[in-house]
């Protein structure tokens, strides 16, 4: 993901404040980390691929425990 949109996705996502939250990985290079509440993976999802069509990023790693 582009520097400029982290900023954006992240307003998006705190708007959703009850699927989770995001933090930076790393203050130089964009990486986000996003913690998804269990019950609300399948919104995120759907939230994920609606932004995907105005901000490009790429999805590193998924984990479930």
């Amino acid at each position: 993901m582009d520097k400029k949109d982290i900023m954006f996705f992240c307003a998006i996502l705190e708007a959703t404040e009850r699927y989770g939250f995001v933090r930076t990985i790393d203050p130089v290079k964009p990486v986000i980390e996003l913690n998804v509440s269990p019950y609300y993976v399948n919104e995120m999802d759907e939230l994920l691929r609606l932004i995907r069509k105005n901000i490009n990023f790429e999805i590193l790693k998924v984990i479930h425990d």
